[in-house]
């Protein structure tokens, strides 16, 4: 296998990410005293990463490098989502870290996007993503911020670029969470052979249906089946489990200047559910169509 962890102008850096990526995967770990496996070890890997030409952004672009090849004539799931690295720290050892969650949390985020077969669902690799640092609690809303002042930006930037990354592949679906549910995502990500499907965030009321929502309508289609699956365990306090859940799905919609065509569904568990925040989502797929009365300002 040919490792890399990008390129950096400097053979001797580039076999040394390479090497010290092999490490991580065979012995399973991030940790440089581990990785180096002995002193003199440890020390070559902290000077690679503190070298002035190996970046977070070097490191981010030679993700989707193998992938695009890997894509070829493939129907893509493109799948994006964003994780919280947390580290422990005190007050005196905060290392430069930004807060990630409520309270004495500190660490880095990962907004990360896979490619994924979706005939063998093999997973092909990494496409694009972006990784951060929190300068500190933002005061202002993110409703009198502009789009490309907000973090939500990512599920639009990392889209944009993987069209460049996986132009090679025959159809691409990017898959996202209800973080993504953002107007300007639906008017500029879809295009012929690239498509969107997002769990739905916000219960809009639909242009095509005069006082209706998009919520409701999706709980009226018809029953297309049921279905049985297998929920891990997830620490500190949700126990593995088995939920069944209800699949529908109908006609388009239309919600503003947008259209969901014959792609807008709704799955629901049922039974008893332990999740505080529900256990219903609606989920909206849109493929383009090819005339916008007025398409939005902007895009990739």
């Amino acid at each position: 296998m040919n490792w890399s962890v990008g390129q950096f102008g400097d053979a001797r850096l580039d076999n040394s990410g390479a090497a010290m990526l092999e490490q991580m995967t065979v012995r399973k770990t991030v940790c440089l005293k581990r990785i180096g496996g002995a002193r003199d070890g440890e020390l070559r890997a902290g000077r690679f990463f503190g070298h002035e030409n190996v970046t977070a952004d070097k490191i981010i672009d030679s993700w989707g490098e193998t992938t695009g090849a890997a894509a070829a004539g493939r129907h893509i799931l493109a799948i994006q989502d964003t994780t919280k690295v947390k580290f422990k720290t005190t007050d005196g050892r905060r290392r430069g870290l930004g807060p990630v969650g409520k309270g004495n949390i500190y660490g880095l985020l990962a907004h990360v996007m896979i490619a994924v077969d979706a005939g063998t669902q093999a997973l092909l690799g990494l496409v694009d993503g972006d990784v951060w640092n929190r300068p500190g609690t933002v005061e202002t809303s993110h409703h009198k911020r502009n789009l490309e002042d907000r973090e939500s930006s990512r599920w639009l930037d990392t889209a944009c670029r993987a069209k460049r990354v996986l132009a090679p592949a025959a159809m691409v679906t990017v898959v996202a969470d209800r973080e993504s549910d953002i107007y300007a995502e639906w008017a500029t990500i879809p295009e012929q052979g690239f498509h969107l499907l997002s769990r739905a965030m916000v219960d809009r009321s639909l242009a095509s249906k005069p006082g209706h929502t998009l919520f409701a309508a999706a709980a009226a289609f018809s029953l297309a089946g049921t279905a049985t699956i297998e929920i891990p365990a997830r620490q500190p306090d949700r126990a593995k489990r088995t939920a069944t859940v209800e699949m529908r799905f109908g006609p388009r919609l239309r919600r503003g200047r947008l259209w969901w065509r014959s792609a807008v569904r709704a799955v629901k568990r049922t039974g008893p559910c332990p999740n505080p925040c529900g256990c219903g989502w609606s989920m909206c797929a849109r493929p383009p169509r090819p005339r916008e009365p007025k398409p939005f300002i902007g895009g990739c």
